[in-house]
Parts: C-alpha cells; structure tokens; sequence
C-alpha cells in the first residue's frame, strides 16, 4: 500500500510545532530549566525542516532540499544539548552544528556527492549519533533519581536505533524514499514512529523539568541560604535516618556541635557584613575537611553541627580539631582586618539508645566544657573513651 507522502509529514511537522510550543509554555513557567527551551528549538526545527523536504520542488528545488536535510540534522543535536543541559553542562554550540557541517562537506566530494544512497546514509547516520548521545547524556546524570529519566532514555534509544535501522538500508541500497515507499517500509513507518517520538518526549521532558524543579525546592527548604550548608530541618532528619542505618548495621555515627567564639564582637566590631563572611567560611572550611558522606549544618545563629555517619569517637575527635585548627588559620585575617576568630567544638558519638535529641544534648554538654574551659578547644561527650585512651588519641594529635 503507498502512502499519501505530503499529508503524512504535515501532520508530522504539525504535531512538532505543537509538541515545540508547549516546551516552550513549560520553559516560560519555569526558567530555571534552559533545557526544556533547547528541546523545543530542536521540535521547532523539526517543524520546519518537514515542510522543506515535502515541499521543495515547489519552493526552490535542491537549496530547499539542503537545507531541510541540514535543519534535520540540527533537530536531534538540540535534543542533545538539552539532555547536557539538564546535566548542568552548558551547550557547545559547535557541537551542535558539527553533524549539519560534517554532512554538507562530505556530500560535496566524490564519491558521496554522486551516491544518493551514501548522502542519505549519512544524514540518517548523523541524527542517530545524536540521540543516542542525548541518551547517554541522560544516563550519565542518573545519580540525580529522576522517575521520568527512564522512559526519556527508552524512547531516545529506540528512535535513536530505529535511524542506525534505517543507515544500515541505506548502505545496502535497500531504502525507499518518497513516493515509492510503502506503509511497511522503513521510511513509511519512520513518519509514524517519528510522531510517537516527538509527543511522548515532548510529555516526559516537561514532567522532567518540573520533577527537577520540585527537586530544587525540597533542596532549598533543607539549605541555609547564606552558607550554602544544611539546614536544621536537614540535619535532623538526615540524623534519624542516619541513625537508624547505622544502627541497623553495627556502624559508629559521631556529631560534633560547632559554635563559633566571640562571635557577636565580631559583628559589633567589624558589621555583619563581615560576620556574614566569617559564617560562610566556617562553613567552607568545615565542608573541606569532611567526607561526601557527611554533613555539615547550621543550625541558627553562629552555631554549626557535622554529622559523621561510620566515625568512632577518636577518629570523630581528630577531625573536629582538624576544623578547629583550619578555621583559625582561615580567619586570622579576613579582608585585612585582624580577626582572630576562632571556634569550639563538641564531639558526641552516639550508644545503642540514642536519639536525635540525646545525640544534640551530649554535643552541646560537651561543647558547653569547650567554652567554659577557655574556648578554642575540642570536648568529648560522655560516655567517651577511658580517659587514658583519650588523652594519648589528643597528645599525639597535638604532636
């Protein structure tokens, strides 16, 4: 059975320039996703470049062709710079245009520019590196747990193979385009497939953007703004799951409780602008000395707290005095001014009945002795080591 050639990619070319629209309306209601604006520029030219390739005897012939062809090898190299988008990469532009640019010298030279098949090999080649490379873009993020990811990558990589189908025919001189292909033929059900892809890419793209978008909103209820650090809410939560985890498998879990020395002179002597800038050094300074898997709050005021999930009381010890000792080096001087700031440090680790609340509560008992025994200085909780075990852990610390 043949197919009505020109009424099938209109309705193609239609349904992208919806599919396009609506990316953009997504975009527009939330802008901090510039990939939902790259998805629908590539739906757009998609668009355009139907109607040029339908259309171009009566338009201008073979320039209407090229540029068809070229706008259809931009198409998915937009697709691919939205996935690097959503990875948080900015777009290369040259990497966009590089497939179009391949294609147009490789036609002009002997002997693909006398081979119609080769050149049509080619371009299919060109938009099926692209959105394999979009689906391995979108693989490459997974660690961010997306539920829309995953039928994004299964359509990019079946469209993406069906193109690699259709250059291995080309190859063998076994594709049929226009007018003589057939439904059943690989370019008659590639207008159909096409249109799946394009509105169920169009679907999951947005519902990406705004499951992204929901992401950033529970991660800035659970940040300080100023620091960049957890917030309250953050640690809390992040200790009870962490403490049940640990618990669960026979693992240490330690918290240290930081409270910054003197700080209010800080503010009175210097502004709080510079207290500003005290507190967001604390809190690089601490990031700096932990591990990935730990981390770093502030709870209010001038007053921080680590979590450190899988450290023992001695190991917990010494990177508290590693935080120590880095702050007050960091803060000798601050913008030349001589500050001098120093902070103090209580270290808990948890027993078999902790909670979240006795957790803090020995923390702070303990950073309480570090400010009443002169400040500047690391505390353990009780219980803690046998005093002689602790003593040598501090002594050869200090060494």
């Amino acid at each position: 059975m043949k197919i009505d050639l020109p009424t099938l990619m209109l309705a193609g070319s239609f349904v992208s320039t919806l599919s396009g629209i609506f990316l953009l309306f997504a975009w527009a209601q939330n802008r901090d996703e510039p990939g939902t604006a790259w998805w629908a520029a590539g739906q757009l030219i998609l668009a355009i470049a139907v109607p040029l390739l339908t259309f171009s005897s009566h338009l201008l012939g073979m320039p209407s062709t090229i540029i068809g062809i070229l706008l259809l090898n931009i198409s998915p190299a937009l697709i691919w710079a939205a996935a690097r988008s959503c990875n948080g990469y900015t777009p290369s532009l040259p990497g966009v245009f590089a497939g179009a640019a391949v294609w147009l010298f490789a036609v002009a030279i002997p002997p693909i520019s006398e081979a119609p098949q080769a050149q049509m090999a080619l371009n299919l080649a060109v938009i099926s590196f692209y959105l394999l490379a979009a689906a391995a873009e979108f693989w490459r993020g997974r660690e961010v747990r997306l539920h829309t990811r995953w039928p994004l990558v299964t359509l990019l990589v079946l469209h993406g193979l069906y193109f690699v189908f259709g250059t291995a025919q080309a190859l063998g001189g076994q594709l049929s385009i226009g007018h003589s292909a057939t439904l059943t033929s690989w370019f008659g059900l590639i207008h159909f497939e096409t249109l799946v892809f394009v509105v169920g890419t169009a679907i999951f793209a947005a519902a990406m953007a705004n499951e992204r978008g929901e992401l950033r909103s529970m991660a800035a209820a659970r940040t300080d703004p100023l620091t960049g650090a957890g917030n309250r809410r953050a640690f809390v939560e992040t200790t009870e799951e962490k403490l049940r985890t640990c618990r669960e498998r026979g693992k240490p879990l330690s918290m240290l409780l930081f409270d910054l020395d003197w700080f209010k002179a800080v503010n009175d002597n210097f502004g709080h602008g510079c207290g500003d800038d005290v507190l967001r050094r604390f809190a690089e300074v601490a990031r700096g000395a932990v591990r990935s898997t730990d981390l770093i709050s502030r709870l209010g005021g001038e007053e921080f707290a680590a979590l450190l999930p899988g450290s023992e009381q001695s190991s917990s010890y010494i990177v508290a005095d590693r935080i120590r000792l880095a702050f007050a080096e960091s803060c000798r001087a601050l913008d030349g001014r001589i500050l001098n700031a120093t902070v103090s440090v209580g270290v808990a680790t948890a027993g078999p009945e902790s909670t979240v609340e006795s957790l803090l509560q020995a923390a702070d008992r303990a950073l309480y002795r570090a400010k009443a025994n002169g400040r500047n200085r690391v505390e353990v909780a009780e219980p803690a080591l046998p005093e002689p075990a602790m003593v040598g852990i501090q002594n050869a610390y200090a060494s």
